[in-house]
Parts: structure tokens; C-alpha cells; sequence
């Protein structure tokens, strides 16, 4: 007999512990919205059909939602009951669903879609613009408007249907399907008062990519030029579509249409530059004065909130673009990942600003986030996030931090098995997640299959990876540490000599000074110089005076070094060292020993 039990009702998220639901996982959403914008309601008609797996024979289950009236919810057709807990719709089948059966829910609702503060106090979910809703999720907001599991490690394909007034356009996730006008929009009904805008995403996607903006909207579909523009994953020129908002001024419809219009350049630049195609089929800008300030990598639609004079910035649209691959076609497995999404599409904007924009190199912008003095960028690691509001506050450290790691990686590993691993990483984890511990295998096995590193130097690198990822504080771990501290195992055991070496020969002395005499005395010693460095500097500290308790000599000791610097590489070297002492006749003597303790350093700023 068949084993029924509830699903979790959490995924455990360390950050974000109630969402996500277990026992199940999501394969397919089949949305369909009825869109009243004026009054801002979901009408009746308005459902989400979802394709779900069972995972474990289930007695029930739940969805992440806050809005609407649930009016019915059927399992293959048959009703079940429900209870709203918290964010949760608890889901009651009428039978027990066994564990790896493939069924659909269909979820049917009414009312408000709705906003959700995030425990930042930032807005997302379904964001309420004068003339429809500005939708961006993440990281947890599309419980503000869909029925979903909401947790980025269960991604689903996606078909839209949103019905609106003629006048307004929809925007979601994919490309549009069915008949389209000259203009690229779906027909009006037949009575000429609505639109259906039908949209088909057919890669996986996590809820908090998500969206099906409605508004006021200046619509643009384009393709890439042919033939010399960028392709999506299938080989075809790549779909564009481009919403802007209606009562932008004119100035700033231009500026959000010359921006939008890099978009193939950039998608090219960055695929050309990977070696891999562009993820998805399309892509797309949706900007309005939403009054969010800040931009969202949606899936294959970027948003822009802004109502500045420039609503989309060009370096802002680069980062959110490649987000399409690092962030979005490759997913973060918890909010503990955020790091790997924001730290790629951050080092990206890099690249591509110096590459296309006149941009500073990566390499001056890892030297400015090393540089940065405010302790509080480095009071936390990027997955010691100590809790759900520091998620983006402040933003250097999931940011900033995590793309300064990925930029010293590169200056570690060298170019080619830096773009040897960005190729591993799409090949092995596009259309899914990836853990911090998997980034740090792959990025460790590229380093000894690509860059010859070997057991030592992987040990290093662990090192590295820890200070910059998992250890609070500013890391001591930069390329310049790394190789200062390199050590190479010998062919028969032991390691190399250190890379710099000093050896001095015993103890020089002076002999007997004679009273009333006046003489300068001479001592001779040699020190051994072995560098491997760039450049060396051997020094002595202040010589003083020579000491007899609480005697001291009148006049000062004195070093000379035959060899001070070396601007190359020395093995065995010999310095001579002379030591000089002058003894006046007039000058008082204490019987005893006198003596004197220096210490001789060879240093290097180029290791």
C-alpha cells in the first residue's frame, strides 16, 4: 500500500527559510492572467495550470502565494480542498498523489495582485504603475501574483496568456506566439476591446525571473541584422522586444531607445567573446518610472524602474545581459548563491566597459575593490550574508567583492583557463543551479587541467576561495600573495628553496682596542644572496654605537656593503661586509667586551 505524507512547506533556504515547498517539482506554468488595469484586478478567468512530479507520495502540498481569492484548485481535473496558512495555499488532494506521478494543478483566482516589501524595504512582485503593474520578483515577490513554488532551485518552462485593454501591452518571459500584427502585437478581440498577448519561455526558469508587466508601453519587436547581428540558442536570429513607457518625455524615449539598441551589440560581444550561444531565443527592455531604483535581469526581458533622465544606462544593461547567462540560464541553488550571480554580471560590465564603453581594464577594477577602506564592505562574506536584508545592503559584498574574486582568479589561472572555465561552467550547469562548493571544484579543476597547477598551488587556491567567499573581513589572498608565497614540490621530496635567501658568515669582531691609541679597526664578513625575484634589496639596520653595559664607544659603528641591489635574479652571490670602527686617543674605554646586534634584510616589491 502506498505511503502518502505532506510536503515540507520551506526548502530550507538559510536566508529566506519560508519559501519554497517540498515533494514536488515544478515542470511546466501555464499562466493565464485577466488583467484589469484600471482597477488593478485579476478577473474571473484568471488561473495557473501547473505541471508538477511528486517527489514523495504526497497527502498534500502547498504554493507560495499571498494574493487573490482562491475561487477553486482540481488535480487532474478533480477538486481538491484548500487553506491559506501564512504565504502558503495548502493544497488537499482528494486521493494521495503517488511518489514520481506526473499530474496538473489548476489553480483558479480573482482580485489584487500584489506588491511585497522585501525585508530590505525594497518593493518587487506585482508593483503597481498608474497604468498596470511593474512585475519584478526577486528575490521572493512572485508570491505577490503567481501560485508557484518559489524558491530559485525548482525552475520551469512558462506559457503566458494576458489578457488586457487593446490599449495597454503585456510583457513576459520568452517570445510571443500566434498571429501578430504589422505592428508585432497580438490582434484585437473582435469586439476591439482587448488584447491576449501569449508568451512561450521553453528554458527552465526560477519564479523569481518571472514577469508579466502590463502598462502603458511605446512596443518595438526587432530581430538582430542578419547575418552579422547575435543568435539565440536555436540558431535564429535573436527576438527583441522593447516596451517603454508612454509618458516618458521625449528626450528620454530617445535615450531608452538608444540604449536598447546595444542589446544585439552587447548579446554579441559577450557570446562571441564565451564561445557559446546567447541562452534563450530573445531578449528585451521594459522600462518605466516605477520608482523602484533599481534594475532586474527577468528572464529574457530586462526591467529598468528608473524615471531619470536616462532610464536605461548602457554599463547597467551590459550587466543585466549577461545575468541571461550567469544568474539566469545558470541559477544560484540557495540566496546563499546570490554571489554568483551578481559577482559575474558585475565583472562583465567590467569587461565589456573597457572592451566597448572606454572603460578602465579588470584588472584597475579589482585594484579599486581591494583598495576600499570602509570596513563595513568587508564585515561579511558573500555566503555569510548574516541575514535576508543584507542581501543587497551593501551591495559591494556580493557585488563588488564576488567580482573581484572572479577578476583575481583570472589574473591566477591566465586568460585561456579563465575562458576555459567561464565554457565549463555553461556546459555543465546552463538550465540548472550551482552550489559555492561546485564553483569552487570546477574553478580548481580548470586550474590543474588548464593551468598546470599542482597540489600546492590547489591548496592555495582553496586558501583563496575561503578568504574571499566564506571568511568576513578583507581576504589577505591576492594574485600578488599568491605567487609571492609560490612553492613547487621536488622531483625526490622536499620543496624548493625559499624565493628569497640570506645566509651571513659567523661573527666578525674587532680584536682588542687599545686605550689612547687613535685607529680605526676593521672587521670582515660575507652574506650568501639566492633570489628568484624580480628585484632585491639587501639592508642593515642603524648600526649605532657599540655597547659595554652601560658603556657605549664615542664614536658610531659603521657598515659598508659591497652589493646593495639587484634588479634580476642571483644565485649564491657573495657580499662582502666591512665593519668600521674608530677609536679616538682621547676617547675612554671601559674594560669588557663590546658589542652590537644588526639584523641584515633582503626584501623585493616584484616577487
Amino acid at each position: 500500500m502506498a505511503q502518502f505524507s505532506p510536503g515540507a512547506r520551506t526548502l530550507g533556504d538559510r536566508l529566506l527559510p519560508t519559501i519554497g515547498n517540498g515533494g514536488y517539482d515544478a515542470l511546466h506554468y501555464d499562466v493565464t492572467l485577466n488583467y484589469d488595469p484600471a482597477g488593478n484586478l485579476m478577473l474571473p478567468g484568471s488561473a495557473t495550470d501547473i505541471t508538477m512530479r511528486a517527489t514523495q507520495g504526497l497527502s498534500e502540498f502547498s504554493l507560495d502565494l499571498r494574493a487573490y481569492t482562491v475561487s477553486e484548485v482540481t488535480i487532474d481535473g478533480v477538486p481538491a480542498t484548500t487553506a491559506r496558512v501564512d504565504d502558503k495555499l495548502v493544497i488537499t488532494p482528494a486521493a494521495g498523489i503517488a511518489n514520481g506521478r506526473t499530474f496538473h494543478t489548476v489553480v483558479k483566482f480573482v482580485g489584487a495582485p500584489l506588491p511585497v516589501i522585501d525585508p530590505d524595504g525594497s518593493t518587487e512582485g506585482w508593483a503597481r504603475i498608474a497604468s498596470g503593474g511593474f512585475v519584478v520578483n526577486e528575490p521572493y515577490g512572485a508570491m505577490g501574483w503567481l501560485p508557484s513554488n518559489n524558491h530559485p532551485a525548482d525552475k520551469a518552462t512558462y506559457d503566458y496568456h494576458v489578457t488586457v485593454p487593446a490599449t495597454h501591452v503585456s510583457i513576459a518571459n520568452g517570445e510571443l506566439s500566434g498571429p501578430l500584427g504589422a505592428d508585432g502585437k497580438p490582434p484585437v478581440s473582435a469586439d476591439g476591446q482587448t488584447r491576449t498577448w501569449n508568451w512561450s519561455l521553453k528554458f527552465p526558469m526560477a519564479t523569481y525571473l518571472t514577469t508579466a508587466t502590463v502598462g502603458l508601453f511605446d512596443y518595438t519587436k526587432w530581430d538582430s541584422p542578419a547575418s552579422v547581428g547575435a543568435l539565440g540558442k536555436s540558431g535564429r536570429a535573436l527576438e527583441l522586444y522593447d516596451a517603454h513607457s508612454s509618458i516618458y518625455s521625449a528626450a528620454q524615449k530617445a535615450s531608452a531607445k538608444t540604449a536598447a539598441e546595444r542589446q544585439d551589440d552587447i548579446i554579441k560581444f559577450i557570446s562571441d567573446a564565451l564561445g557559446r550561444p546567447y541562452p534563450f531565443d530573445s531578449h528585451g527592455t521594459v522600462a518605466a518610472d516605477a520608482q523602484l531604483f533599481y534594475a532586474l535581469e527577468s528572464q529574457t526581458k530586462s526591467h529598468f524602474s528608473s524615471g531619470s533622465a536616462n532610464p536605461i544606462s548602457h554599463s547597467t544593461l551590459a550587466h543585466e545581459i549577461a545575468h541571461q547567462w550567469f544568474g539566469d540560464a545558470i541559477g544560484p541553488a540557495t540566496w546563499d548563491e546570490l554571489w554568483f550571480n551578481e559577482g559575474w554580471a558585475t565583472w562583465w560590465a567590467w569587461y565589456w566597459g573597457n572592451k566597448q564603453n572606454n572603460g578602465v581594464t579588470t584588472e584597475a577594477q579589482f585594484n579599486a575593490t581591494y583598495a576600499n577602506a570602509n570596513v563595513a564592505n568587508w564585515a561579511f562574506s558573500p555566503t555569510g550574508i548574516p541575514q535576508a536584508a543584507n542581501m543587497f545592503d551593501p551591495s559591494f559584498t556580493t557585488y563588488n567583492r564576488a567580482a573581484a574574486m572572479i577578476e583575481g582568479y583570472r589574473q591566477l589561472v591566465g586568460d585561456a583557463a579563465f575562458w576555459d572555465f567561464q565554457r565549463a561552467l555553461i556546459d555543465q550547469f546552463s538550465g540548472s543551479t550551482i552550489s559555492t562548493n561546485a564553483f569552487i571544484a570546477l574553478a580548481k579543476q580548470i586550474a590543474q587541467q588548464k593551468a598546470g597547477f599542482e597540489s600546492s598551488n590547489l591548496a592555495k587556491l582553496d586558501t583563496y576561495f575561503t578568504q574571499w567567499l566564506k571568511t568576513p573581513g578583507k581576504p589577505t589572498m591576492t594574485p600578488t600573495t599568491f605567487r609571492a608565497s609560490t612553492t613547487v614540490t621536488g622531483d625526490v621530496s622536499g620543496t624548493v628553496p625559499a624565493t628569497l635567501a640570506l645566509a651571513l658568515s659567523g661573527t666578525p669582531t674587532f680584536g682588542a682596542f687599545t686605550p689612547g691609541v687613535a685607529k680605526e679597526y676593521t672587521a670582515q664578513a660575507a652574506a650568501n644572496v639566492i633570489s628568484t625575484a624580480g628585484d632585491a634589496k639587501l639592508s642593515v639596520s642603524a648600526p649605532g654605537f657599540l655597547t659595554n653595559g652601560a658603556f657605549t664607544l664615542a664614536e658610531p659603528l659603521r657598515v659598508e656593503l659591497s652589493k646593495s641591489d639587484w634588479t634580476a635574479p642571483t644565485s649564491n652571490e657573495n657580499v662582502d661586509i666591512t665593519f668600521k670602527q674608530l677609536i679616538k686617543a682621547n676617547d675612554p674605554l671601559r674594560t669588557g667586551n663590546y658589542s652590537k646586534t644588526l639584523t641584515f634584510t633582503l626584501s623585493t616589491t616584484t616577487p
